[in-house]
């Protein structure tokens, strides 16, 4: 039966969250971070969020390596009859080459894999070119018809996991992803239906690079099974952006609820590339109704603009009331944006610090504060009632909801044109955590 399995001894759990810290914060020397150090959640502990005593790529321990060793251990060459899984990321791993290697990489049907020659750099030669036009997502579904069992893990890390790898690879994080912070959530779900239901998403929203697949006999082109089918054939979308022309109406965002094993209710609210909106002014907060803090790779958005940038016939920025102003490479930018309805505001975290956090020794994470461009994490909370605009009071039922959205897509207008989404939820003691690491009074340059 597949389960998320803890940080700690490898046992079931209904959820678990990670944020992996990035490599050189702290206090320089022997003392900054290597960059697979990382925080961990899960309800089942009972405990806010935390460093970690492990850490990811060093061995088999932790969360992220047991439980991803149940799908892709010794016995993924010849898995059991009723497993099978569905792997996607927009950059594809080191070690995946022209597409015909021994499973565990089998490469979807519907894929032709463009194949970098010798003019490509050569750490890129032999190796397959990524598809520009599918999803800027990265995760993992996997699933068991035998126990009716699945989980899904949503992350934010390219190139992984490299399941082709040797040596230190092996245990899923290489050491050249440690640079930027990430996240990951792995869900157990309630079933395999609900595995197909996310899958349908996925495929007509995410439209995600699938790298590798693994399909068990019963799941196929019809059946109750087959949006799982669909999916791991690969999706090859078309070339969206300003000159894109639809053969029927805009595909609209979708907004699915999923239950968790135990009950936990899950909201993923997802966009297709043809869409060409930005997906957290556009449809996540005006979907749940609450302001939001959002912490995602750098701001390049049409309306992260100067009012004086778009004065030439560009969009029209609208500002929240606490909204300021950053400058990168010698470009000012604003940091909060009223959404699609024009009443809750966007924050747009810049700099985390873990000061307010501890290590599982209860021992407090001090000067660990790095700024949002060591960061290519993509999660968000909802404010606090005091923080937010007049609109919000202590009678709006969704005043002190303590959303949670941990997503594949930054606020960046190149991203308009391409699928992903959003996993939103409640869970105050996570959120708290959250909350508590943005830093407001001062940013790290």
């Amino acid at each position: 039966m597949l389960n998320a399995l803890n940080d700690s001894d490898g046992s079931a759990v209904d959820w678990w969250f990670m944020y992996k810290l990035p490599k050189g914060v702290g206090s320089g020397g022997s003392k900054a971070t290597a960059g697979n150090e990382y925080l961990y959640y899960d309800p089942a502990q009972g405990q806010p969020l935390a460093l970690s005593p492990n850490t990811l790529g060093s061995g088999p321990g932790g969360a992220w390596f047991r439980t991803l060793r149940q799908v892709f251990g010794e016995a993924a060459s010849a898995p059991p009859a009723g497993l099978g899984w569905i792997c996607y990321n927009d950059e594809y791993p080191a070690d995946l080459r022209d597409g015909v290697a021994a499973s565990p990489c089998d490469w979807p049907p519907r894929v032709k894999p463009k194949i970098n020659g010798a003019n490509a750099r050569e750490k890129d030669r032999n190796k397959p070119v990524d598809d520009p036009h599918n999803g800027h997502c990265k995760g993992i579904l996997a699933f068991d018809l035998a126990s009716d069992s699945a989980l899904w893990i949503s992350h934010s890390t390219p190139k992984i996991p490299d399941l082709n790898a040797a040596g230190d690879r092996y245990y899923f994080y290489p050491a050249d992803e440690d640079e930027y912070a990430q996240t990951f959530l792995c869900i157990t779900l309630d079933g395999v239906k609900t595995a197909n239901a996310i899958a349908a998403v996925l495929a007509t929203q995410h439209e995600p690079q699938i790298f590798s697949c693994h399909l068990p006999a019963g799941v196929g082109e019809s059946g109750d099974w087959a949006e799982l089918w669909n999916l791991a054939q690969g999706i090859v979308p078309p070339a969206y952006g300003p000159h894109y022309k639809p053969a029927g109406a805009v595909r609209q965002p979708a907004d699915l609820s999923f239950s968790s094993r135990a009950g936990k209710t899950f909201r993923l609210l997802a966009k297709s590339g043809g869409w060409m909106h930005d997906l957290w002014l556009d449809w996540i907060e005006p979907s749940l109704s609450a302001d939001l803090r959002v912490e995602t790779w750098r701001r390049l958005t049409a309306s992260a603009t100067l009012p004086a940038d778009n004065a030439a016939g560009g969009p029209t920025a609208e500002y929240g009331s606490g909204d300021f102003v950053t400058e990168n490479n010698g470009v000012a930018y604003h940091h909060e944006f009223l959404d699609a309805d024009g009443q809750h505001a966007i924050d747009e975290v810049t700099t985390i610090d873990l000061g307010r956090l501890t290590d599982a020794a209860g021992k407090p994470l001090s000067g660990l504060a790095w700024s949002y461009t060591k960061d290519h994490a993509k999660w968000a909370v909802s404010e606090p009632v005091a923080d937010r605009g007049d609109h919000a009071s202590e009678d709006d039922p969704n005043a002190a909801a303590d959303w949670i959205c941990v997503a594949d897509m930054n606020r960046m207008s190149s991203q308009e044109s391409r699928g992903g989404g959003a996993i939103c939820f409640h869970e105050p003691l996570l959120w708290r955590g959250l909350n508590d690491i943005e830093r407001i009074d001062g940013a790290i340059t």
